[in-house]
């Protein structure tokens, strides 16, 4: 691992190349402030805005590219994408013959993002009064870091990671264990914002996430800590502790309506580096090209069936028209011969021009770290619970409606109503018989391509949706898709041991702790 992290350890000073390329908002940089070029040096600020950066990446964008990295793994397994006809597909990605190089990127870039958070406390050795605001959000980000390597991978190296490359081979931490500190740095970081005093620094404009909004923060941590919580809501004895850990918060503590995180450093067209990271994956470069992965990935026909047999308007907001101007999909893994003119691409956006509907609005678009609508999700199905206090079936419709405002929806409060007083219990909560599986159906239909990864948890956790369907390549035998990656073929180079003692690891048969 350390060799890893080493190569990009002082990432964050490169990163800002692209923040001082997009030209923040006036009076964002002084020039008598530590120069950002000179990684020895580099000051909080900038090394905040660089991470949170990186973070935007591997959250909404595909850090690496290539068909077998980052989240564009995670849309094909949950049947929001396919692969195009007109390529030869690669057989181990359709069969899910995962090997330790699908998804590496997220473990390379994930850990030296993390590295730079922590640099970031350490700079406030002894101060940390006057830095409380500043390690109270190194503190969120790495725990939605480390949620995501939990998730993804199980044990992972967490009280050995990250340290400034005094330690070589990091042992790796018990993921149950790792959950329970990401809950209690959350809780950490929330009462060091609340009792910040006003002399506290303030990043400003440096964070490109919330421009130094510290109620915002709190909300954030919050949200998280719910989601890390119901995550475990399938494991024996849990309810106890989900109950303990969120005694004294109300719906009024989370995320909620039209306050998506985003994180926008100024994305432009200047340069593809520049641009949002899911329009670097599926758009158009500055010169006007598509994305080479734009043509790769289609519309999957599991997803445009439920659209359509719903009725529902995003459906058009998702996947862009095809040449006879219809939404068509395509199953993942088939062998069909069906062009891309016929099978839609992904995004709603035909034409590359900057828009203001759909999953591929601009290239100046923010990119969308944890959205209004998945919070009232979390809090609907929280409430069902009996965890929290509210109206489940308010929080649905209103996650419902967020989702339609996000992509676009004209009149998104009414269009959103109409959809939901549907009969059948995919779209109607009101007289579903299983209303946690219409939460996270929704749930699901809202999150195609914004966060793969929490539709991802949510199949491993509740097999919802219950008929999500495998690859129809030719010599498949798997009966389910992947339950989780592989460790990266660097670990098993250059941190032998720790690895290895983790066992054997089947894509298919080895579990996150928190499954069923």
């Amino acid at each position: 691992m350390y060799k890893i992290i080493k190569s990009y350890i002082f990432q964050s000073a490169s990163a800002l190349l692209l923040l001082t390329a997009v030209g923040c908002k006036k009076g964002t940089f002084d020039i008598n402030d530590t120069n950002p070029n000179v990684p020895s040096t580099v000051a909080p600020q900038y090394v905040l805005s660089s991470s949170l950066a990186s973070t935007g990446t591997l959250v909404s964008g595909n850090p690496g590219g290539g068909s077998i990295s980052g989240n564009d793994l995670f849309n094909m397994y949950m049947g929001y994408w396919a692969v195009s006809g007109d390529y030869i597909p690669n057989a181990s990605l359709v069969q899910y013959t995962i090997t330790t190089d699908f998804g590496a990127s997220i473990w390379h870039n994930t850990y030296p993002t993390i590295q730079n958070l922590k640099s970031i406390e350490g700079y406030y050795a002894g101060s940390s009064a006057k830095g409380a605001n500043y390690i109270a959000i190194a503190k969120i980000t790495k725990s939605l870091l480390f949620q995501r390597l939990v998730d993804i991978y199980n044990n992972i190296p967490y009280t050995q990671a990250a340290a400034g490359g005094t330690i070589a081979t990091p042992v790796y931490d018990d993921a149950k264990t790792v959950y329970t500190s990401l809950v209690n740095q959350l809780d950490s970081a929330v009462a060091l914002i609340k009792s910040a005093s006003a002399s506290a620094d303030n990043p400003g404009n440096y964070d490109i996430m919330f421009g130094g909004n510290m109620p915002q923060w709190i909300s954030l941590a919050n949200t998280l800590k719910l989601k890390i919580l119901l995550r475990q809501t399938q494991m024996s004895g849990s309810s106890a502790y989900i109950t303990s850990k969120l005694a004294g918060l109300t719906t009024a503590d989370f995320i909620g309506a039209n306050a998506d995180a985003m994180i926008n450093p100024g994305y432009n067209n200047g340069a593809t580096n520049q641009q949002n990271p899911l329009w670097q994956d599926l758009g158009w470069n500055p010169t006007g090209a598509l994305q080479g992965l734009s043509s790769y990935f289609r519309a999957n026909s599991y997803a445009v069936n439920f659209y359509t047999n719903t009725n529902d308007p995003r459906l058009s907001l998702v996947y862009a028209l095809n040449s006879s101007g219809a939404v068509k999909g395509r199953a993942f893994g088939s062998t069909k011969l069906e062009h891309n003119t016929d099978i839609s691409a992904i995004g709603g956006n035909t034409t590359g021009a900057p828009q203001t509907v759909g999953l591929l609005k601009s290239f100046s678009q923010g990119a969308v770290i944890l959205s209004s609508t998945e919070s009232l999700f979390l809090q609907a199905e929280a409430v069902q619970r009996g965890f929290l206090s509210g109206s489940a079936n308010a929080l649905y419709q209103s996650a419902v409606a967020e989702s339609f405002r996000l992509l676009g929806v004209a009149g998104y409060t009414a269009a959103a109503a109409t959809y939901t007083a549907q009969s059948g219990d995919v779209v109607n909560f009101t007289n579903s018989v299983n209303p946690i599986k219409t939460i996270i159906t929704q749930k699901w239909a809202a999150l195609n391509t914004y966060d793969p990864l929490e539709s991802w948890s949510d199949w491993r956790r509740l097999g919802i949706p219950s008929d999500l369907p495998i690859s129809t390549y030719p010599g498949t035998t798997a009966t389910h898709i992947p339950y989780r990656l592989l460790y990266p073929t660097s670990e098993y180079n250059y941190n032998t041991a720790n690895v290895n003692a983790q066992g054997t690891i089947d894509a298919l048969s080895s579990k996150i702790f928190w499954m069923p």
